[in-house]
């Protein structure tokens, strides 16, 4: 059987750059494209869960993530029922004393920039807690973009078994 070079050729490049995207996601690597974080490529590590770091994460099964999926606001996935893995950054953790009202998201009295709820901000209200002392398994989490946000102050608090893993930035766009 005679293969034409130029097939052979295709194939080759198809491989150099098949083989190695493979690789990148099989090992923990992410694409990020949506609006909680900047975009770019980040890269599972092992470090633990702590304020100010990334963390990716399966929703739950709860209501204000199917009314998030219907309506857009998050994407779909390999996560149970269909959801797509949503990447946000840890704002508070057990012991912060935490309010999310209309004002925004206040973690131990400081009131987090730009976390007040958007008003069109599709289908969701947002969450109310009143210095509420974050137990051992809850997180609060944030988003770092004015766009679309999808974070605490609409979901409320999140269970730490719902992370997938902590992640760190290898290029961002």
């Amino acid at each position: 059987m005679n293969i034409p070079k130029n097939l052979i050729s295709i194939g080759l490049i198809a491989a150099i750059f098949i083989l190695p995207s493979g690789l990148f996601f099989t090992m923990g690597g992410m694409v990020n494209s949506n609006s909680s974080i900047p975009p770019g490529l980040y890269w599972a590590v092992d470090k633990p869960i702590a304020k100010d770091r990334y963390i990716a994460f399966c929703p739950p099964n709860r209501p204000e993530f199917k009314q998030a999926l219907d309506s857009g606001l998050i994407g779909s996935g390999n996560c149970p029922e269909k959801f797509g893995k949503i990447l946000v950054k840890v704002a508070a953790k057990a012991r912060d004393v935490v309010t999310i009202n209309s004002q925004g998201i206040t973690v131990n009295d400081n009131l987090l920039p730009q976390s007040q709820p958007r008003a069109e901000t599709p289908v969701l209200s947002a969450t109310k807690l009143e210095r509420y002392p974050l137990k051992p398994n809850e997180i609060v989490v944030i988003s770092e973009t004015k766009d679309a946000p999808f974070d605490s102050r609409y979901f409320g608090l999140l269970d730490v078994n719902q992370i997938d893993s902590v992640i760190e930035p290898l290029i961002q766009w």
